[in-house]
């Protein structure tokens, strides 16, 4: 036995959102802070020798040397404070209201078909016919 039907809908949909949000205040506050120390700093350098060349003696001559002698950086601090920002508001002052109108439309048809067996079929009647 062979069976086909057919089904058929449709739909219409339509969506319609309202949002409503008070004033929403805000605030944003930020500070920062930088410090820099350096410590005691101590160079020393050893004899720098100075040398000459002569181009027809084809050699380098000792003319001096500059040395030995010390560097030294006292301690110092350096710093920056107090460094900040800060805003504020209000987001919508007289509210915000926000509409969303959505509508759709849709149709779909679905066929279905099937074969069952003979004896299955009888079998099936005959069982409902019994009870």
């Amino acid at each position: 036995m062979t069976d086909k039907t057919t089904i058929k809908f449709a739909g219409h949909p339509d969506l319609t959102l309202k949002v409503r949000m008070k004033p929403l205040d805000f605030e944003v506050a930020s500070e920062g802070a930088f410090a820099l120390a350096i410590g005691d700093v101590r160079m020393h350098f050893d004899e720098i020798p100075l040398h000459l060349s002569v181009p027809f003696l084809r050699r380098r001559v000792l003319t001096g040397s500059v040395g030995p002698f010390g560097v030294h950086i006292k301690p110092f601090e350096a710093k920056i404070s107090a460094l900040g920002l800060e805003t504020r508001g209000v987001f919508g002052r007289d509210g915000a209201e926000f509409d969303l109108h959505g509508t759709g439309a849709c149709k779909a048809e679905v066929e279905v078909s099937g074969k069952l067996p003979e004896q299955f079929v009888k079998e099936s009647v005959t069982v409902v016919v019994e009870e």
